[in-house]
């Protein structure tokens, strides 16, 4: 065979292969998570289980759609400072934002209670001040992630801690709401009754039925 037809039947294949992945990751829906434990779905014993991506994947599926969900970029004590710092300096991750269609975000959680901390006595202005601190992290956060990711951010919001206590609690309510820019889906009551939704009382993490929940919320979005 004669070196330019050996040369065009390899040009042939090489363009077959390309159009082939092209048109899979085109027909793929990737679901990117980033936070801390609730986005990474440990449950109530504090292990990996099904979490509300894994319902929202099943939905998907369901519906006929190759689904990818990428979760390696959330661990339990992740906090804004140190996820803002991976997505500057991490160039896979980079890349995973700019071709994902879907991306979940929870995260604030660890830093209001590091910084609430290291107060001796805790008073609201204290507290106003750690929120108006961490509002400032969240937004340049969201102005890195935007610098790659360009389709629609869906934020979870946080459950009400299972401490009866004042200040954490109105910590929590402070944090969802400047947490709530985008789409956003509000834990706080939504996760109100413990007997249900989490199965270990002194647990902050939900099960199976809690993470079920917060999916029933995500389907109700109608943007799949």
């Amino acid at each position: 065979m004669k070196r330019p037809i050996k040369l065009l039947i390899l040009i042939i294949m090489s363009l077959s292969v390309y159009f082939i992945y092209q048109s899979t990751k085109e027909s793929t829906v990737q679901i990117l998570s980033l936070g801390d434990g609730l986005s990474k779905g440990i449950n109530s014993y504090t292990i990996v289980d099904y979490s509300h991506l894994n319902y929202y994947e099943d939905y998907l599926k369901s519906k006929n759609k190759k689904v990818k969900v990428i979760s390696d970029y959330s661990r339990e004590d992740l906090t804004i400072h140190e996820l803002l710092e991976e997505i500057k300096t991490n160039n896979t991750l980079k890349r995973d934002l700019m071709e994902s269609h879907k991306l979940f975000i929870t995260i604030g959680y660890n830093d209001l209670l590091y910084k609430m901390s290291l107060e001796e006595d805790i008073s609201i202005p204290k507290l106003n001040n750690i929120v108006d601190e961490i509002n400032t992290e969240y937004k340049e956060l969201l102005e890195e992630i935007k610098k790659y990711y360009k389709n629609e951010i869906i934020i979870v919001g946080y459950p009400k801690s299972n401490k009866d206590d004042y200040y954490i609690n109105l910590g929590i309510r402070k944090l969802n709401r400047i947490l709530n820019n985008n789409t956003f889906i509000n834990t706080y009551n939504l996760l109100n009754n413990r007997n249900k939704y989490f199965s270990n009382p002194n647990s902050y993490y939900p099960n199976r039925l809690g993470y079920e929940r917060i999916y029933e919320e995500i389907k109700k979005l109608g943007k799949n």
